[in-house]
């Protein structure tokens, strides 16, 4: 092969003239000594000698001109590594002679190469090119490790800290930084637990050894926050659980029932709360069988909002006046007995609306005996006196309460102070014939080695053999403490006295007669708040095993040191003369372990309690003929919220069914020529029987100004019916039965706009009441038709109602429709001049007359809806349903409904003798339906 042009020589150019930085020299297999300006190019991509001579010039310029960085500094350490990394070569072309191949010099080229990829490898381990996080595992690396020194074994840490000091890598420090998601903070969490359970075992040890006393390792959990005049936040028993409870609370049985009965939905809380709705098997009949025949239910109430009110005497008094407590048996002599704490008061709380009172919901107020006995010889109460009560309140307006009740307390002076101890204080509610059984047989008193037995334990003792809580006298109270119902697990049946006996029963009534001629009560623990936490503190479940474990089987534990005494208030209630309930309040923490007991305590006429659920406390409550609040109740603020909803709930329903099935409420068929519904189908529409002014807020946005902000709820998410809406309405006032008698004299003072008071419905036939039905009063004018053909019209009395369509004789076919009904004359078919009757020739040919001038007889069914009577006009609308059904109790259709006061008032005047039979009857129609029932309506 011929020379390249140019190459005189005969040599190839590869040793005449190499590359910059490439001085090896004859290819002998020797290497210079390496240095910036003869070394080769690296086989590393991304590293050229143009990229390292912009980094040496810009090194120059950083460190003043200087040919080479100080020795000291990460950019000298930056040059030694890449110097120790830098793999010098040969070209190939010293291989080739006069264009051929020569084969030792291209051997020895490689060779060299070879020898200079090792020593390169050699360097690099010796310069520790990789930094300490690249040490660990490929198993154990991760991406935040680079971060925090600590997360390297603790061999590397040292030596990732000064690296990362050199880097100004910036540390994250476990214990300043916040949270960012739920296992996060779980995480932390559980860190702080075992440590301190660390440093606790640590000195337990020194206790051992004698190097600590026993003082030294005491620790105390600290007591919740119970702030004064201002909401406290929810308690969240499960820490695991606490995402789940951002918009609402969980009862303390909640993991309970959420597998036995069906809750609230997860994004709609009921009051701020998770409650069961309905145990998931059938219980109607059972709840019914249960409440009248034998057998206990039970309900976890710690739902219902307790308030704590404390000041001296006097700035209590008054403020519980502004509530409208202001009967005088309250405050006098007889009411002696409630303000000492003996008994407990049940009745409705009140604020003033303008000119008029309106109802905030029923309550129970419950005052704490004094610590101190005062003597009669001193004219005023000590300064350093303060009195304390509950008010135990629906959850429903507890919002209403607490805004008056602080509103009121700031006007006294001395100034009292109110508490929320709704996560504080819990409640269990148990009725049924065995319910005082239960309890006798779960209630087991707690006796103190250095304090005397509580005066009320004997008195809950002597109730053996009790049968309904309604024999007790009204407003009975106890109070005293508890063992850990854990102790004594499973449950054991009580014995029982046997009631056939005549001493057993005279001994009962005894103790009934007697109940009130007791000494003065005791504080009750129940107020006293280091009590309460004391009681919260429970042993664990593992503990008491390992405690049973040691004991025969079937020898209960005794109390120890550690089982602290469960304060308790017990009251009975009484709705109807023969239903009555026990309500136990208890510490929140204290209801789980009592409510397991419950659950299993094997009654004497066989199985267990059942469980009651919201929809088993509104049947009872109607079966007893008593209004549920707050459903029952719509013109107070609660009821409102709850209407609102069940409307919202009933349409929703309404528009999801197909127009095949729905009910068309327009094109209703009322008889008459009447088309349409009254109002609408699925609401009970106060608004249009009062015709009350619409505001101008739409019915489903918040009023901003009584918005209250729920510590743990997002105002957003918040349930509507713990808000006041502008509402038509807010103008409906609800009366209790006490406040309209006082408006019966027609005389009195007329009612104020929209004032409804509570009635109970019972058809006195067939037909069952359901919601929204429409309740109308007799017809009280007479329909006649007015002839247009009359020469000399005649005045219209005004009895009469012009051109009305419904037959004359409407009230008579009423009130023949009254089972056993003796004086009423029925319905008599007209008389006509071809009558069989005897008639002179006058009436005969007067006769005629009105059959010729008059309207045109009317068609068959034209008179009447497949043989029942037309319903009233709208006219005679005075009220709704809330509540129907069939009532098991009484065999028929029952309801409870709200009507005008003013139209109940002039219905009970109308009639002066009771015993007529016409008095406060009424006809109930169903919405959507044309045919009506005849019923009667009592006050409530």
């Amino acid at each position: 092969m011929p020379p390249p042009p140019g190459d005189k020589s005969g040599k190839s150019g590869g040793q005449k003239k190499r590359l910059a930085g490439d001085s090896l020299g004859p290819t002998t297999g020797k290497r210079p000594k390496p240095n910036g300006k003869n070394m080769g190019s690296s086989n590393q991509p991304g590293q050229s000698n143009q990229g390292k001579d912009g980094r040496q010039s810009s090194n120059k310029s950083r460190h003043g001109g200087k040919d080479a960085p100080s020795n000291n500094g990460p950019e000298a350490r930056r040059m030694k590594n890449r110097a120790a990394r830098s793999i010098p070569s040969q070209r190939s072309d010293s291989a080739l002679k006069d264009g051929e191949l020569d084969l030792q010099s291209f051997v020895n080229s490689r060779g060299f190469e070879v020898k200079a990829l090792d020593e390169s490898m050699r360097r690099t381990r010796a310069t520790r090119s990789s930094r300490a996080f690249q040490q660990v595992p490929y198993t154990l690396r991760r991406r935040a490790a680079a971060h925090n020194h600590k997360r390297v074994p603790k061999r590397l840490q040292k030596r990732a800290k000064k690296e990362m000091a050199a880097d100004n890598t910036p540390t994250v420090n476990a214990k300043t930084r916040k949270p960012s998601s739920t296992r996060d903070r779980l995480r932390s969490e559980t860190v702080l637990r075992l440590g301190k359970l660390a440093e606790r075992r640590r000195k337990q040890k020194l206790l051992k050894r004698g190097n600590l006393d026993k003082v030294t390792i005491e620790t105390r959990m600290a007591r919740p926050k119970i702030r004064r005049n201002t909401l406290n936040d929810p308690l969240v028993t499960i820490k695991k659980f606490k995402k789940r409870q951002l918009n609402k609370t969980w009862l303390p049985t909640h993991l309970w029932h959420a597998k036995r009965a069906r809750l609230t939905e997860p994004n709609k809380p009921l009051w701020r709360f998770a409650i069961p709705i309905t145990p998931t098997q059938k219980v109607y009949r059972p709840a019914h069988r249960i409440q009248w025949e034998k057998g206990v239910m039970a309900w976890d109430t710690s739902y219902m909002s307790t308030i704590g009110l404390c000041g001296t005497p006097r700035s209590v008094e008054h403020v519980l006046k502004g509530l409208c407590l202001t009967q005088a048996v309250l405050w006098n002599d007889k009411g002696a007995k409630w303000r000492s704490g003996a008994v407990c008061w049940s009745g409705t709380l009140r604020r003033k609306v303008g000119a008029y009172l309106r109802i905030i919901a029923p309550a129970s107020i419950i005052w704490n005996p004094e610590s101190v006995k005062r003597t009669n010889d001193s004219s005023e109460p000590p300064k350093q006196l303060r009195r304390r009560l509950f008010i135990r309140i629906h959850p429903s307006s507890f919002l209403e309460a607490f805004e008056e009740l602080n509103r009121l307390v700031k006007g006294q002076n001395p100034r009292p102070y109110i508490e929320d101890l709704r996560y504080e204080i819990g409640s269990i509610e148990v009725t049924g014939p065995n319910s005082t059984e239960a309890l006798l047989g779960l209630l087991k008193p707690y006796y103190s080695k250095t304090e005397s037995k509580e005066p009320h334990v004997a008195k809950f003792q002597s109730l053996a053999g009790l049968q309904d809580p309604a024999s007790l006298p009204l407003g009975s109270l106890l109070a005293f403490s508890i063992m850990d119902p854990r102790l004594r697990y499973p449950p054991r049946r009580t014995e029982l006295p046997d009631m056939t006996n005549q001493e057993a029963q005279l001994g009962l009534l005894e103790t009934l007669s007697k109940w009130h001629q007791t000494e003065d009560p005791v504080p009750f623990a129940l107020f006293d708040r280091d009590a309460r936490f004391k009681a919260s503190q429970l042993p664990t479940q593992q503990s008491l095993n390992r405690r049973r474990g040691k004991n025969a089987p079937g020898v209960f534990l005794e109390p120890s040191e550690t089982d602290t005494a469960i304060p308790i208030i017990l009251t009975a209630s009484r709705q109807s003369p023969n239903a009555g309930t026990w309500t136990l309040m208890m510490p929140w923490k204290c209801i789980l372990p009592l409510w397991h007991s419950l659950m299993h305590f094997p009654l004497s006429t066989g199985g267990n309690p059942g469980l009651g659920g919201l929809n088993e406390k509104r049947q009872l409550a109607f079966e007893q003929g008593i209004p549920w609040f707050p459903g029952d109740f719509p013109g107070t603020d609660a009821g409102m919220a709850w209407e609102l909803e069940q409307r919202h709930e009933r349409k929703k329903a309404w528009d999801r069914m197909p127009k095949g099935k729905r009910i068309a409420y327009e094109a209703l068929d009322l008889g008459a020529g009447r088309k349409g519904e009254v109002g609408d189908g699925w609401d009970c529409g106060f608004e249009t029987l009062f015709e009350l002014p619409e505001s101008g807020t739409d019915a489903s946005q918040p009023d901003e100004e009584s918005n209250v902000e729920i510590e743990g709820t997002e105002p957003a998410k918040e349930n509507k019916s713990t808000k006041l809406m502008k509402h038509a309405l807010t103008h409906v006032i609800h009366l209790t039965k006490s406040a309209f008698n006082a408006y019966v004299d027609p005389k009195s003072d007329p009612f104020p706009l929209g004032a409804i008071v509570t009635v109970k419905i019972r058809t006195l036939s067939r037909g069952t009441p359901a919601p929204c039905a429409r309740i109308y009063r007799l017809p009280t004018i007479a329909h006649v038709p007015v002839s247009t053909q009359a020469e000399v019209p005649a005045t219209e009395p005004t009895h009469v109602r012009d051109n009305s369509k419904l037959p004359s004789d409407l009230r008579d076919q009423w009130l023949a429709k009254i089972p056993g009904k003796t004086n009423g004359a029925k319905a008599k078919p007209p008389l006509k001049h071809n009558s069989a009757v005897d008639l002179d020739v006058e009436t005969r040919k007067r006769l005629l007359a009105q059959e010729l001038i008059g309207p045109p007889p009317s068609q068959p069914n034209e008179g009447n809806v497949n043989g029942h009577p037309f319903c009233p006009d709208a006219e005679d609308l005075i009220g709704f349903v809330t509540t129907g059904s069939f009532n098991l109790r009484n065999g028929c259709g029952e309801g409870i409904g709200s009507i005008s006061a003013e139209m109940a008032r002039e219905e009970l005047g109308r009639y002066k003798n009771k015993d007529d039979p016409a008095a406060r009857v009424c006809v109930v129609r169903n919405a959507g339906q044309a045919v009506g029932w005849v019923a009667r309506w009592d006050l409530v």
